[in-house]
């Protein structure tokens, strides 16, 4: 029996995430996957030529400083993948790096199937990328139906998949709660600039004698980074890489502050009442901002085109703001039941009833072997 062969690249975490519990779904003795991942997936992975710890760029200007450093890996994994000849190539998520790779490997004439999950956010900025990945993909998977209008071309398959916060339990404790969760983000660069900003809702903390503990839930490559900068903090903090126990954890969690992006979905899938945070490097705002089409970070404000969930980012994130919005939320239960209830509203717009790994792992099935019904 033939053993077919995948290459997988993903850059970061939330990419890595789906690539696993897709990785996980399939029949490992059908197929051999190498690539690019972190070490959720490399247990399925027989060859894996960069680790996501590698890739800590987040902005444009992060990643101008590091272009050298970009073009020799994709150099590299272009090369391993004409190579050895895959019966196909699945990128997932970090749009500019994959897009970038991909396109390289059209330019050397590679004819395989190339997937891409997770559209890029066209509809946010950078509308001109849905043409450009329809030139080069030859199917996109997408977390949001909506986002088929942006993609309509002839020449680009789409596949809706869903979101994977379907499998994000909600939690149920209505009580009292011991916790504030910390989400500091799944990049370094991440870490580094949003750090301080915890530290000035910690102090608060443990000055008026709020009787809270912080819960941290993080990977294990960031550990070191978040214990040098709180161990100086005052509150009794957990730092964790277990994922079998975070749902217990945000069992207990009052309230979250969490770094924008897919962590704040899973935050508000588990109905936890939070803040949003996010800062990008000065210069990198200043850049994009002509280019951005929507008005908040947060993609449930996006969809309602309102605050439904209260956010401080970018230049407008300082210490007197934050302590503002936070203390906001953290004193008024109505408002935090109020926004539990907005976000159940439009979550229906990003939850499905199926599970997204599945459906992936189905099409990809039959796209690579049609003649196969099973994993």
């Amino acid at each position: 029996m033939k053993k077919f062969k995948i290459f997988v690249c993903c850059t970061e975490q939330s990419g890595e995430n789906i690539c696993s519990n897709i990785l996980s779904r399939m029949n490992i003795d059908r197929y051999q996957f190498d690539g690019v991942c972190g070490k959720q997936s490399e247990k399925y992975i027989s060859n894996k030529i960069y680790d996501l710890s590698e890739f800590k760029s987040i902005g444009l200007f992060e990643i101008i400083l590091s272009i050298s450093k970009y073009l020799k890996m994709i150099k590299r994994v272009k090369n391993y993948i004409i190579k050895n000849d895959y019966d196909l190539v699945l990128t997932i998520d970090s749009p500019d790096f994959n897009y970038n790779l991909v396109n390289q490997l059209r330019k050397s004439n590679y004819k395989k199937k190339i997937i891409h999950v997770v559209a890029p956010t066209v509809w946010a900025w950078r509308s001109y990328r849905a043409r450009k990945f329809a030139n080069i993909f030859d199917e996109i998977f997408l977390l949001f139906n909506f986002e088929k209008k942006y993609f309509n071309f002839d020449n680009l398959n789409k596949t809706f998949i869903g979101h994977p916060i379907f499998h994000i339990k909600k939690r149920y404790n209505k009580g009292k709660h011991k916790y504030l969760s910390f989400l500091p983000g799944s990049r370094q660069n991440e870490v580094l600039k949003l750090m301080k900003y915890f530290s000035y809702i910690e102090k608060y903390i443990s000055k008026n004698n709020l009787n809270y503990k912080i819960f941290i839930p993080t990977l294990p490559h960031l550990v070191s980074l978040i214990k040098k900068n709180t161990n100086q903090w005052k509150t009794e903090t957990i730092i964790s890489t277990d994922m079998s126990k975070f749902d217990e954890y945000y069992e207990d969690v009052y309230i979250s502050v969490t770094c924008s992006g897919t962590a704040s979905l899973e935050i508000a899938k588990r109905n936890i009442p939070q803040i949003v945070i996010y800062k990008l490097n000065y210069f990198t705002e200043i850049l994009i901002k002509p280019f951005v089409r929507v008005k908040y970070a947060n993609l449930i404000n996006i969809i309602s085109n309102q605050m439904i969930i209260p956010e401080v980012v970018n230049s407008n994130l300082n210490e007197k703001k934050l302590l503002n919005i936070f203390l906001n939320l953290f004193n008024d239960r109505k408002k935090q039941e109020t926004q539990i209830n907005s976000i159940n509203m439009y979550l229906k717009e990003i939850v499905n009833d199926f599970s997204p790994y599945d459906v992936s792992v189905n099409r990809i099935n039959n796209l690579i072997n049609p003649s196969s019904k099973a994993n």
